[in-house]
Order: C-alpha cells, then structure tokens, then sequence
C-alpha cells in the first residue's frame, strides 16, 4: 500500500481514538460515576496499546521491507513494538471487566484480580522469552512465520476470553437491576460491543492476508470504541438523575413548586423522580396508575419547559443554587 493512502489511515486512526478518549472523559466529569473511570482508563490503555503494539509494529516492518531487512530481523523488531504494548493491552482488558462488573453494580474479587493480573504477567514473561529464543537460535524463517501465527491467534482467543468474561456480566446481572430502562440499555451497550469488537477481530484476521486490509484494521480497531461510548453517553443525556438532587431542601422545592404552579399531586410525583424512581415505581409507591404519572410528568415538563427528567433536575438543582 502507498504512503498516499497509508498516512490518511494512520492519522484518522489515531484521531478516531483521540475521540473515543475525549468522550469518555467529558462523560466521567460530568456524572462523577465509577465505572466511568474504568471505561477512561479502557480507553486510554486499550489506545496505547494500538499505537504500540499495532501501528507502531506495523510501521517499523513497513520500513524495514521497504529498506530489505531480513525476515528474522523484521520479525524481531515487530514482535518487539508488539511486547511493548502488551502490558497496556493487559491493563485495558482489567478495565473493560471492571467496567462490566460495574455498571451492573458488582465488584471484582481480589481473587479474580490476582489470578487474571499472574496469568497475563505470566504470559507475558513467556511471550518475551520466546522472541529472545528465537533472535538468539539460528532457526529459519519457517518456524518464525509459524510462531508468528500462533501468536496471532492467541490473541484472538484471548481477546474472545475476555469479552465473554465481560460481556457475560452485562447479560447475567443487567437481570437484576430494578430500573427497565438502565436493564435495556446495559444490554443494548453488551450487543453493540459483541458486535464492534466481532468486526474488530474479524478485520484482524483479514489484515494477516494483505498490507491493505492490515491498514483497514488500524481504521477498525481504533474506531470500534466510538459507537458504544456514543451510545452511553445518549443514555446517561436522557435517562441519569444525580444523587445529590435526592438531598435537595424542603423550602427551596416549595419555592419551586410555586414559581411553577405545581400542583400537589405534580409534587409527590417531581419528589419521587428526584428519588430516581421509574414511572413504574411511582405508580406502585402513588397508588395511582401509570398512564396517571405519563400524564402527571407531562404536565409538569410542560410547565416547566423541559423534554426529559434530566432536564427537569437540572432545572431544580439550578433553581437551588441561584
């Protein structure tokens, strides 16, 4: 592939992940959440880990066949820029299972981190030993080609390891989670992460064949993050209610509530909301019908002048703090 379509590729990958960084960020600053920082982190490690371990190896053995090393040494040299970013590549998958353990309100045992951490390390270790084993032995570039593969594949059966282990939460304790509307989206985020990573892996297989479809995969890998953080950030826009709004004080809801001629009623249901209950729940907790709190919130959005509940608080936090 000619520099003329190779450079453009490398810029937009790197931009496109550069991207799904500076989302992720303004999301954990703005709603202060946990598992927002492990999905920072992700994005971050998992980034690293593309410039070294991906583009920086496959820049390196760019230059070295057009200068005409020799495979032993193009091999070496990548599988070297490969190693380097290994140790981010571990950091990032920690990231996105704690991410997944998070989100559906669950902690990771110090057990699973000491086993998955010795493992990994483990791997890595050996991974070294054998490039030096075979820099150092006079073996031939059959056998080097051959170890090549395997490790690519292993890495493929590792990053399928782990996206089951992760994903697997989302759709096991998204189940238990009392809020319909954060138990669909958890799991609208695990198939729309099933199936970016599923393009990923597939681009990568294909990129082994050819140095276009390899400059394919820099697009793909980086990119693949976007969709699913764009879609978390859409959900928490809509659907998130901060906790600090649960502590808001009597006289200034009252002041509220007679600014915007909110009606008794319109009251109990605003109080609930900012307790974060679904309609559902208001119902049940009311003793009044669902349809009866749609219509209860839709009069006060029109009150008020608002689309959605996380305007609505917004309003009322804004209101307390002038």
């Amino acid at each position: 592939m000619s520099n003329f379509i190779f450079i453009p590729i490398v810029i937009l990958s790197i931009s496109a992940g550069l991207c799904a960084i500076l989302i992720t960020y303004q999301l954990q600053k703005k709603y202060r959440l946990g598992y927002l920082s492990a999905y920072l982190y992700f994005q971050i490690f998992i980034n690293v880990f593309g410039l070294y371990g991906i583009m920086g190896q496959g820049l390196v053995k760019k230059i070295l066949q057009q200068q005409a090393s020799p495979f032993k040494t193009v091999e070496t040299i990548g599988h070297f820029f490969s190693l380097l970013g290994i140790p981010f590549l571990i950091l990032a998958w920690y990231m996105f299972i704690r991410l997944c353990r998070e989100i559906v309100e669950k902690k990771l045992s110090r057990t699973f981190n000491l086993v998955y951490f010795l493992a990994l390390i483990f791997s890595f270790l050996a991974y070294g030993s054998v490039i030096a084993l075979f820099n150092l032995s006079d073996f031939g570039d059959e056998p080097f080609t051959l170890f090549s593969t395997i490790i690519s594949f292993l890495y493929v059966g590792l990053q399928v390891l782990v996206l089951i282990i992760a994903l697997s939460q989302l759709f096991i304790h998204s189940r238990t989670i009392p809020d319909g509307i954060k138990q669909k989206a958890i799991q609208a985020f695990a198939f729309l992460n099933v199936s970016v990573f599923g393009v990923s892996i597939i681009f990568f297989l294909l990129a082994l064949r050819s140095s276009a479809l390899a400059a394919l995969y820099l697009l793909v890998f980086f990119s693949a993050n976007i969709p699913p953080v764009l879609y978390w950030k859409a959900y928490l826009k809509k659907h998130y209610i901060a906790p600090v709004l649960q502590a808001i004080d009597i006289l200034t809801m009252k002041e509220f509530f007679a600014e915007y001629n909110i009606s008794k009623r319109e009251e109990e249901v605003i109080q609930q909301m900012c307790e974060g209950k679904t309609n559902k729940e208001i119902s049940e907790t009311l003793f009044i019908s669902l349809q009866t709190v749609k219509d209860h919130i839709y009069r006060i959005y029109q009150k008020t002048d608002v689309k959605n509940r996380v305007q609505l608080i917004n309003l009322i936090q804004g209101y307390k703090n002038e």
